[in-house]
């Protein structure tokens, strides 16, 4: 009973956070269930994957709502993206636990490096925009390129590819980080269940671990996708890489020690 409490108390506060910042809450949920919670990896993965649909479900509806999700960038991205997934999913399930626990920790080490490093520059004008603008062909390539690497690493490490889909639209294809996350929102359930079946398939989800997780982590994505208009870009990014730099040294800590 006590676990279940846990599980649902950890997954309403990671909804919160990865609604505002744009990612599934897997970047988060899998690193605590991995080290605080003893859950063995694969288990982890399977879960974060289905907490990131119901994270998406939520937090979509709330910006299609408010009109900041940018559809035309989501229908060019997220086909390859899923293709990514199913072939990360077929990956892990074929990897070593402790392989995939070191791939996680050194891809949440580079991703929130580069965020805090943004989130510590000076802001410009084009933070607050919320309209897409144009975006070169060149660009879209880029942004096309690491999106298959994005859905890769959603499906190998249950992180729905949010983690990697903001700072592709918003470093890569120069997109607001606003729209950035809230597009990322709208994508992640799509790649998530395009991984996910992979596991249900293969008897990795287990219910009593995904059902009080899905039911914390639905309205704390709620609660985060009506705050984030009222936060600072800087403020989503910077709580965003702190948590995701502590994630990634204790995943890293534990493999070395």
């Amino acid at each position: 009973m006590i676990n279940l409490l846990i599980l649902f108390a950890s997954a309403l506060g990671v909804g919160f956070i990865s609604a505002m910042a744009g990612i599934g809450g897997g970047s988060l949920l899998v690193p605590f269930m991995v080290l605080v919670l003893g859950y063995n990896i694969k288990v982890a993965v399977a879960a974060g994957l289905l907490c990131v649909i119901a994270t998406s479900s939520m937090a979509a509806s709330e910006y299609l709502k408010k009109n900041i999700v940018d559809l035309k960038t989501a229908l060019l991205l997220e086909p390859i993206t899923s293709l990514g997934a199913i072939i990360g999913a077929n990956l892990t399930l074929s990897l070593p636990s402790d392989v995939v626990e070191g791939l996680l920790g050194i891809l949440l080490l580079y991703v929130s490096l580069t965020m805090l490093r943004k989130s510590l520059q000076k802001q410009g004008v084009e933070e607050n925009n919320t309209r897409p603008g144009k975006i070169s062909g060149r660009r879209k390539t880029y942004g096309m390129t690491a999106s298959f690497v994005a859905g890769l690493m959603s499906g190998m490490l249950g992180i729905g590819g949010g983690v990697l889909k903001v700072p592709i639209m918003s470093l890569i294809m120069g997109i607001p980080i606003k729209i950035a996350v809230a597009t990322s929102s709208f994508m992640i359930g799509l790649t998530a269940s395009s991984g996910g079946i992979i596991y249900l398939v293969n008897g990795m989800v287990k219910a009593e671990v995904a059902a009080p997780l899905i039911v914390g982590i639905i309205p704390g994505a709620y609660l985060g996708a009506r705050y984030l208009r009222k936060l600072k870009p800087r403020t989503v990014r910077l709580v965003f890489a702190i948590l995701l730099l502590y994630a990634s040294i204790r995943l890293i800590y534990s493999l070395i020690m």
